[in-house]
């Protein structure tokens, strides 16, 4: 059975100097899928470059860790001229992207989270109108996340990225048709809410991820994080579970086509 990464970053360090390389060791493991979202005007038109290999898809947004507060100057309206861009940007070139984002809010930088709120709402907007789904980034910030995907009436799903929370958090994101992001967060022992959440949560509502070359596994000793990580991170979700591995692989498989529109 085949893997497939929902969110990577194969545009950052150390990939991008021999992607090639990689992709071709991806493919010996049975990597057959991955997605790389984009994080900013800085690497739109690199993530969009992506799309040209056949095992990779891509994703354009902007990501609220990525803005500049000096820039700003505490002006959530100045971030417009770039997201009237990244608009433009994703409809000319609408066939080659399967989903928007990075996009979202963290809790760990209350200095820009009015331009956070800003962003997010535009980009729900956004792709609503585009018919894509969303790639999620939440952080200490689940609540108002779905509040506003709910203020918004976004109804095209997509994907809490490296969900980490409660079971009461998890499901209200599965009621308004978003999948969790299962990444290496799961394989620390300070993740207990999260795996009981899991336990708990129906098979269709996952898909994997790494977020590589970032979200380490616990006790890792490469240098950075892979796609090549994903059978470990598989494993430790099946001792969370009750299905079989073939049953488990089987679902993730679906689930994250069909969360992304794609044919199996």
């Amino acid at each position: 059975m085949a893997w497939f990464d929902t969110h990577c970053h194969l545009d950052f360090p150390p990939f991008d100097a021999d992607l090639a390389s990689h992709l071709m060791k991806f493919k010996q493991q049975n990597i057959a899928q991955c997605l790389v979202p984009a994080v900013g005007p800085d690497n739109w038109l690199r993530v969009l470059h992506l799309s040209s290999h056949p095992m990779l898809h891509v994703a354009l947004g902007y990501h609220p860790c990525f803005f500049d507060p000096q820039a700003l100057q505490g002006q959530p309206e100045l971030l417009l001229a770039d997201l009237l861009q990244l608009e433009q940007f994703v409809e000319a070139h609408r066939q080659q992207i399967i989903a928007w984002g990075e996009c979202g809010l963290d809790g760990r930088f209350p200095e820009t989270l009015a331009h956070q709120e800003f962003a997010l709402v535009r980009q729900i907007a956004a792709a609503q109108h585009q018919q894509l789904p969303l790639l999620i980034h939440s952080v200490r910030l689940h609540d108002r996340v779905a509040q506003l995907l709910k203020l918004e009436q976004f109804n095209q799903g997509g994907i809490i990225h490296g969900f980490s929370g409660s079971y009461t958090q998890a499901s209200r994101f599965v009621d308004l048709g978003f999948k969790l992001g299962i990444g290496g967060g799961i394989t620390w022992p300070r993740s207990e809410k999260t795996r009981k959440a899991l336990r708990r949560l129906p098979l269709q509502a996952l898909v994997l991820e790494t977020d590589a070359p970032d979200m380490p596994l616990y006790q890792m000793q490469e240098a950075y994080n892979s796609p090549l990580n994903l059978p470990t991170i598989f494993n430790c979700l099946l001792e969370l579970r009750n299905e079989s591995a073939e049953q488990l692989q089987q679902a993730l498989w679906e689930n994250s086509h069909q969360v992304l529109n794609l044919s199996i």
